[in-house]
C-alpha cells in the first residue's frame, strides 16, 4: 500500500467524524421550531462519529502510522461531535419542549446545555496535556465520545416511548428506563449535567481493547464483551429497539463504574 495513503486512512477516518459533527450542528440549528426536526437524524449522525472516532485511533495503531497531527486533529473533531454537538442537542430538545412553551428561562438553559462543552473542552486539554492520561491503560474520568453516547440514546429512547411494541410495554428494563425518562421533563437535563461533571472525574472508566486476541486474558475477555454487545445491537436494530439497548448499556458502563468507585472509596 503507498505510503502516503496509507497515512491518509485514519485522518479520513477522523474528518469524517468532523464533517458528521458539523452536519449534526446544522440539522439542529434547523430544528429549533418543531416543524424542522431532525433530532432523531442528528443523535444518529452522532452515534457514528463515536464508531469512527474508534476506529480512526485503533486502524492508526495497527498499521503503525500514529502522529502528532493525527491526535491533534482527532482531538479537535472530538470536541465538535461529543463536546458541541451533545450541548447543541441538550439545548434545542428542551428549547422545543420548555422554552416555546415559556416553561424554562433561555439564559438558564444556555448555561446548563454548556456543560458538555466546557467540561469536554477541559477533559480533552487535559488529556492532551498530561501524559499520564493519554498512557493509562484507562480513562481517567467519563470519556466525551460515552457522554455523547448517553444524551443521544436518552433523546431517543425518549422519542421512541410512545411508539414501543406491546412486548416491550411488559418488559422489565423497559418499564423501568421508560419510567425514568418520565419521571421528570428535567431528568435528562440533570442526567447530561451529572455525566458532564463525570467528564473531569478521577473514576476510572475501560478503554475500547485492542482488536486481537493475542494480548493477554483481560484484553481477549474485554473483547468479548464488545463483542457480545455488537451482536446484540445489531440484532436490536433489525428488531428495532437498539435504543433500549443502546440506553441500558451505556447506563451500565457510566454509572456501574461510578458506584464500584464510591464503594472502594467507602471500604477505603
Amino acid at each position: 500500500m503507498n505510503v502516503l495513503i496509507k497515512k491518509s486512512i485514519p485522518n479520513f477516518i477522523t474528518l469524517s467524524n468532523l464533517f458528521l459533527g458539523f452536519t449534526s450542528i446544522v440539522l439542529l440549528s434547523l430544528s429549533l421550531y418543531p416543524e424542522n426536526n431532525n433530532i432523531n437524524l442528528a443523535c444518529y449522525l452522532i452515534l457514528i462519529s463515536t464508531a469512527l472516532d474508534v476506529l480512526d485511533g485503533k486502524i492508526a495503531r495497527k498499521l503503525d502510522i500514529s502522529s502528532d497531527f493525527g491526535k491533534e486533529i482527532d482531538s479537535l473533531a472530538d470536541l465538535v461531535s461529543f463536546c458541541l454537538c451533545p450541548s447543541l442537542l441538550t439545548f434545542v430538545y428542551y428549547y422545543q419542549i420548555l422554552v416555546l412553551e415559556s416553561r424554562l428561562n433561555i439564559s438558564f438553559l444556555i448555561f446548563l446545555s454548556s456543560f458538555p462543552l466546557i467540561f469536554g473542552a477541559i477533559r480533552l486539554a487535559k488529556y492532551n496535556a498530561m501524559k499520564e492520561m493519554r498512557e493509562s491503560d484507562k480513562y481517567l474520568g467519563l470519556p466525551t465520545p460515552a457522554n455523547a453516547i448517553l444524551l443521544c440514546s436518552l433523546i431517543l429512547f425518549a422519542h421512541k416511548i410512545v411508539s414501543f411494541s406491546s412486548f416491550f410495554v411488559e418488559f422489565i428494563l423497559y418499564d423501568l428506563l421508560k419510567n425514568l425518562i418520565l419521571f421528570n421533563e428535567y431528568v435528562i437535563l440533570s442526567i447530561s449535567i451529572v455525566s458532564s461533571i463525570l467528564l473531569l472525574s478521577k473514576i476510572n472508566y475501560e478503554k475500547f481493547p485492542l482488536i486481537s486476541f493475542r494480548i493477554n486474558r483481560k484484553n481477549n475477555l474485554d473483547l468479548l464483551k464488545v463483542i457480545f454487545f455488537l451482536i446484540l445491537l445489531f440484532l436490536s436494530v433489525y428488531l428495532n429497539f437498539y435504543e433500549l439497548v443502546l440506553l441500558f448499556f451505556i447506563l451500565i458502563y457510566i454509572y456501574g463504574n461510578l458506584i464500584k468507585h464510591l464503594i472502594y472509596k467507602i471500604i477505603k
